[in-house]
């Protein structure tokens, strides 16, 4: 079981780091257009304002979009749909395999299990915990809601005028070095501290986890939302019960997103493995693809 562990995340590391290698020195990864912004055009630079028409696939119709910012201007390349969804898949299998390192209760020195993917149950929880008195279960669960928009604040405060589909390597890799650096220090603090003296690995891997969403879904207009799966699982509900009727208008996005649930899946499977093996220390996996991530980016 180690040995397979193992071998599955050096794979996918090493996978991220010629995959975007490779995309950096050719352009475009696949040599095709992106399907979802073939219509998109870019139609003035002027005096660095940025107007920009992009058509956003909603239930098979093209919805033009302005957006005009006064950005200015930075190195950028066009990437492609099949490259983004191929990231997304990848990082979905990220954020599956922290949550499950998190959920197994093998991280935290006290066994405290909690989700730091997502902070969805954080709010009702926290919500609770005001109303029952118990505030130690409230300041942590708003501590965690907290450290999640600190991530997605960040990754904005690097990034601030994405566009979709378009690549910022030396922004791209600030981020995921980031990542890799709060990752190795949440690993790093869970595994020298004693029961009850600190929650702050997880505040650190839920910043992580705020920071990789907000990267991704800003850089695939929301296509691949890689830490959270509440939405994502609504739509294969809503795409399904289309496609059941006939109306296949949304069956790429069906695909995209059954893709990033089975990698989340996975994820969390792998992480059962690995937090046997290697406890507080499984997350130093994790900061590993973040590190293999941001330096291909340098590269």
């Amino acid at each position: 079981q180690h040995s397979v562990c193992l071998f599955m995340i050096l794979a996918l590391i090493g996978t991220s780091i010629v995959n975007a290698r490779y995309y950096v020195k050719q352009n475009e990864l696949f040599g095709k257009p992106s399907l979802a912004v073939h219509n998109t055009e870019l139609l003035e630079k002027n005096n660095h304002v940025n107007k920009k028409f992009f058509a956003l696939v909603r239930g098979g119709d093209n919805v033009a979009a302005v957006v005009t910012t006064a950005a200015p201007q930075t190195k950028t390349k066009t990437t492609t749909m099949k490259y983004a969804i191929i990231s997304g898949i990848l990082l979905a299998f990220n954020s599956g395999f922290m949550n499950g390192c998190f959920l197994s209760g093998a991280v935290a020195p006290d066994g405290t299990k909690q989700a730091v993917s997502a902070v969805t149950g954080a709010w009702t929880t926290s919500a609770v915990g005001l109303a029952n008195g118990n505030y130690d279960q409230f300041l942590f669960q708003l501590k965690m809601i907290v450290s999640y928009i600190t991530g997605s604040t960040t990754a904005s405060i690097i990034n601030p005028f994405p566009k979709p589909f378009e690549l910022y390597p030396a922004k791209y890799a600030a981020s995921f070095l980031l990542g890799s650096a709060l990752l190795t220090m949440a690993s790093y603090s869970a595994s020298h501290t004693k029961p009850g003296d600190t929650r702050l690995f997880f505040y650190l891997a839920a910043i992580a986890n705020g920071l990789q969403n907000s990267v991704t879904s800003t850089h695939t207009s929301n296509l691949c939302r890689t830490a959270h799966f509440s939405g994502i699982s609504s739509d294969i509900g809503t795409f399904l019960g289309q496609v059941l009727r006939g109306n296949t208008a949304n069956l790429v996005k069906l695909k995209v997103f059954v893709g990033l649930g089975i990698a989340f899946f996975t994820g969390g499977a792998i992480s059962f493995f690995a937090t046997q093996q290697f406890q507080s220390q499984s997350l130093l996996f994790s900061a590993a693809l973040y590190l293999g991530i941001g330096l291909s980016f340098l590269i």
